[in-house]
């Protein structure tokens, strides 16, 4: 390859110099490797180079689909020989410009001009590098200007040079702080669960907009928390189960304000089927007649925990499929979801605790099909003995179905 040159800012981190500048889609797919082998074994690459085909379809996607698109910097790995840094001299500009400790910025700005015989890979960002190949394939006009952030290190390629290289690839990976699942969903601008639990939070009436939800990182609201029914995040996992309910339009975005309305559209319709058919949840949203406080205390009315308001969202999806939704809204008031004494004692609620665990949110699950008479004998029978395990209760019996099998 010939010669080439790209301006950028040098400095130092620890013991690493390191390069950031800008490389567009063009230099990326030229002079970038697809893969570099640095770990201890093949498989080990082959293994990382099949998790990365998993990807980059969709982040070339998203390049050539979203004029808004961005990424963070590339980290890349150069070796074989080194490019020549040339620094700026700003001697004449800090003159007419007064400016002060120009060394420093000296120092720090310049070219690197490479000789076209070094090799790079990705130490960091292999899923961008292959996506924007992909997408300049794919359709190079619609990125032909994008300028891509890359910071560009020395990589030896020895033994020592790559056991370095890797615990470079390690500390990025692994002591990032990655971002809470509740600051996901609050920043998402791709996801459809996440557009619309902010949409429902903003504008579902009954939560006065936004007034009784809570934006806070974790499902578990707050201990002692009686002003907020739900979370942001809990509309989230609400969403998850509905979103069976929903099917988008073929090349249409996620994203799109149609599908976005229109699931709206599905979420709305489950939380205004439960506050008219759930008696504790029209006593509160409709009759303002019971209080959170009342409801939450000894965590005795599980529907008004994140983890009862899922389940609700689960039960709705599963008959609104086969829609039967009319049975679940004559039979909802016959499920006891109060402790002590209702149907979820030692199951989701163990003397004022919730049991969260996977198995006990499906058995709960499973247990409210077999109460509406969704469960064959078989079936019964098989949840009776994962109950009384769950239970630690040898003899527990299943409570009678408060409608006959179908």
């Amino acid at each position: 390859m010939s010669a080439w040159q790209i301006p950028c800012l040098r400095g130092i981190v620890g013991d690493w110099v390191f390069y950031s500048a800008l490389m567009s889609a063009e230099q990326i797919a030229k002079r970038i490797q697809t893969s570099k082998n640095i770990r201890e074994a093949k498989s080990l690459e082959d293994f990382l180079q099949r998790q990365l085909k998993e990807r980059v379809k969709g982040i070339a996607n998203y390049l050539v689909q979203r004029p808004n698109r961005f990424f963070n910097a590339i980290i890349i790995g150069v070796f074989d020989a080194l490019p020549k840094w040339v620094q700026f001299d700003l001697s004449k500009a800090a003159h007419e410009l007064d400016m002060p400790d120009v060394e420093n910025i000296e120092d720090s700005l310049g070219v690197l001009i490479f000789d076209g015989k070094e090799k790079m890979f990705a130490i960091d960002g292999q899923h961008r590098v292959e996506g924007i190949k992909i997408a300049r394939a794919k359709d190079a006009e619609k990125i032909v200007k994008d300028q891509y952030a890359v910071i560009l290190v020395a990589h030896v390629d020895d033994k020592p040079g790559k056991v370095r290289t890797r615990r470079l690839f390690s500390d990025i990976n692994k002591r990032a702080v990655s971002v809470s699942n509740g600051d996901k969903v609050v920043i998402d601008e791709d996801e459809l669960n996440a557009l619309v639990a902010r949409k429902v939070y903003a504008e579902y009436p009954r939560f006065k907009h936004g007034k009784l939800i809570a934006v806070t990182e974790t499902e578990k609201l707050m201990e002692g928390d009686v002003k907020h029914f739900a979370n942001l995040l809990t509309l989230y996992t609400v969403n998850k189960k509905l979103r069976k309910l929903f099917k988008r339009k073929r090349g249409v975005p996620e994203y799109a304000s149609e599908n976005v309305e229109s699931f709206y559209q599905v979420a709305t319709a489950f939380l205004d089927f439960v506050v008219k058919h759930e008696p504790s949840y029209h006593k509160f949203f409709v009759q303002e007649k019971t209080s959170l406080a009342k409801e939450r205390k000894n965590n005795a009315n599980i529907i008004f925990r994140p983890i009862g308001i899922v389940l609700l969202a689960s039960l709705y999806a599963h008959f609104a499929r086969t829609e039967k939704t009319d049975v679940l809204a004559e039979n909802l008031r016959k499920l006891a979801f109060k402790s002590p004494g209702g149907i979820f004692d030692r199951i989701l609620w163990n003397e004022g605790r919730i049991e969260a665990k996977a198995e006990n949110r499906i058995a709960a699950f499973e247990l409210c099909l077999h109460l509406l008479g969704e469960c064959n004998g078989t079936a019964s029978a098989e949840l009776q003995e994962k109950l009384r395990k769950i239970t630690k209760n040898p003899d527990y019996k299943l409570p009678k179905p408060v409608i006959s099998p179908a």
